[in-house]
């Protein structure tokens, strides 16, 4: 069953609760519970018809330009389709749990990911230059340091790219879509320290 067919589904089997902002952005968040962040394949189909329908109702379709302040935070991932920043390849130690989080600062045009491994004692990061695209919700995203524990790696411009566009964002949640097709659900947690 196709995402688009499951949401439909959804709505039809249970119309008032998916009519209201609210109430799709709390069904959203409930079947994230089980969801492990994205780790339970299981569970994908379901959390994607439900992004679509919170993403119908977006009420920032240009944040980058409407609500630049709503988009600079620090955002901690909820969800994502992205293997590589679960870690779903790399050893048990050295996958990321649970705390993953983006730092965006729009004035700056700057990210900032970190995510905690081998039990919370190790901080990797990597930092990121953004360029604004016409759309009002798009950036380029170049990558400029990768950091592995203490250790920085700098990056030459145009080695590791990737765009990324907002498809939902209000005071508390944010939706993404990546170049690749992954999918990122974040929840604010407070100002950016990129």
């Amino acid at each position: 069953m196709g995402q688009t067919t499951v949401a439909l589904a959804l709505l039809l089997a249970s119309p008032s609760s998916c009519s209201s902002l609210a109430a799709r952005k709390a069904n959203l968040l409930a079947a994230l519970t089980d969801a492990n962040q994205g780790r339970v394949l299981s569970k994908r189909p379901q959390v994607d018809a439900l992004i679509e329908l919170v993403e119908e109702l977006n009420p920032q379709p240009r944040p980058l330009e409407m609500a630049p302040e709503k988009l600079s935070a620090r955002w901690r991932l909820v969800y994502t389709t992205s293997s590589s920043i679960l870690g779903m390849r790399r050893p048990r130690p050295f996958r990321p749990r649970p705390r993953i989080f983006q730092h965006i600062d729009v004035a700056r045009l700057e990210a900032k990911n970190e995510e905690w491994i081998l039990g919370g004692l190790v901080k990797n990061a990597v930092r990121a230059k953004l360029t604004p695209r016409t759309d009002g919700r798009t950036v380029d995203v170049g990558f400029t340091q990768f950091r592995v524990g203490g250790i920085p790696f700098n990056v030459g411009p145009g080695r590791f790219k990737g765009v990324l566009e907002t498809t939902f964002l209000d005071d508390e949640l944010r939706i993404s879509r990546g170049d690749r097709g992954n999918l990122f659900v974040l929840v604010r947690e407070g100002p950016p320290a990129v």
